[in-house]
Parts: C-alpha cells; sequence; structure tokens
C-alpha cells in the first residue's frame, strides 16, 4: 500500500535524523478517528520539534489536474499568507498545503495553531466567485484553466476530501494523549461533503 511505505519511510527519516537529540524515542502508535481519520503518533521526546503530514489516498487527483491546479494554488496562497503573519520570536511555523497532503513543521508550542491551521483549509475551505476569479488571472497556462469553474473546484473539493482516506502523522517531542486531543479537536468534527467552497 503506498500510505504505508510512504509513512513508514518519513518516520525512519524523523528518527535517524534526530536520534543523537532524542531522549527517549517511542515506536508508532495508530489509532482512527469516530470520522475515519487514520491517525500515527510516534514520539520523540527531546526534540523540541513536531512534524506532522496530512495525505488523503484518494486514486482520482489526476484526472481533473487543471481543477486540482486551481484549487492548489489557493492552498499554496493561504499557507504562504499564514507563515508570513505567523512569527515567534523570529522562528515562524513551516506549512504547506497541497490537494493531497498537508504538512507541519513547529516548535512545541506553536504545533497546535499550525494543525488547526492545516484543518481549517483541508476541512473547511471557502472560496468566493471574486477571490476565485482573482486568483484563475494570477495563473500560469491561462488557456489551460480558462474552462475550469467554481462549481468545478467544489465538485473536486467534495469529490477527493474524505475523512475516511485521510491519514495524519504526527512525529516528535509529543506524547500520543496529547496527540490524540489535538487531532480530535482540529479533525474530529470532519465529515464528508459538509463543507463548501
Amino acid at each position: 500500500m503506498k500510505f504505508t511505505t510512504k509513512i513508514t519511510f518519513i518516520i525512519l527519516s524523523l528518527f535517524t535524523f534526530n536520534v543523537a537529540f532524542a531522549q527517549s524515542p517511542k515506536a508508532p502508535v495508530s489509532f482512527k478517528l469516530k470520522n475515519g481519520v487514520t491517525v500515527i503518533v510516534a514520539q520523540n521526546a527531546g526534540m523540541g520539534k513536531i512534524y506532522s503530514r496530512l495525505t488523503i489516498e484518494h486514486q482520482n487527483a489526476n484526472e481533473q489536474k487543471n481543477v486540482a491546479q486551481v484549487f492548489e494554488s489557493f492552498l499554496n496562497k493561504r499557507a504562504n499568507a499564514f507563515q508570513s503573519n505567523t512569527n515567534n520570536d523570529g522562528i515562524a511555523p513551516k506549512v504547506s498545503l497541497s490537494v493531497d497532503e498537508a504538512n507541519t513543521t513547529t516548535n512545541v508550542a506553536d504545533f497546535q495553531q499550525a494543525l488547526q491551521f492545516v484543518s481549517d483549509h483541508m476541512t473547511n475551505t471557502t472560496l468566493s466567485e471574486q477571490a476565485f476569479e482573482h486568483l484563475k488571472a494570477q495563473l500560469k497556462d491561462k488557456d489551460d484553466l480558462a474552462n475550469v469553474s467554481l462549481a468545478d473546484v467544489k465538485a473536486f473539493y467534495a469529490n477527493h476530501f474524505d475523512p475516511a482516506q485521510t491519514f495524519i502523522t504526527i512525529a516528535g517531542d509529543i506524547d500520543v494523549s496529547t496527540a490524540k486531543a489535538m487531532a480530535n479537536k482540529a479533525f474530529g468534527d470532519w465529515k464528508t461533503q459538509t463543507a463548501a467552497l
């Protein structure tokens, strides 16, 4: 399975890279939220940082390449704005969003805020007609995107973003109970096709 291979590689890479700084790495723990989101937590106390990756396992994203490109541009703009506006003593959390995944790298204190930001934009995204047209005007390859409508983007979102197909990995200086509480707070109320763009 594609996800299992990817996630194993990520967790092993994090542990290998940070082993010198870790006080007590623990075996990953997996659980599901009530809505079907799978969460994997790999505690590595003493790192001082927390990494997360949300992955959506969906097979038809490439079939709507132009629609996905427009929506991903919207997500990228939001992530860039978040990083510009969040600054703790000169160290800003790193967040990236795409149609298939979202990644965060933060210190311990900023993790909840970054995880909530990911949730807000992957489970409850809003995009007005005016913002959509402004976004399309800024994109390259306008000929390829000219026929993409806001309705197309809404349909793509409704068909692609599904909690039951979502996996979240949290690794770093966080214990399982804290990670579970944060994941539930951020993603526990997410229901399929309830968010509108």
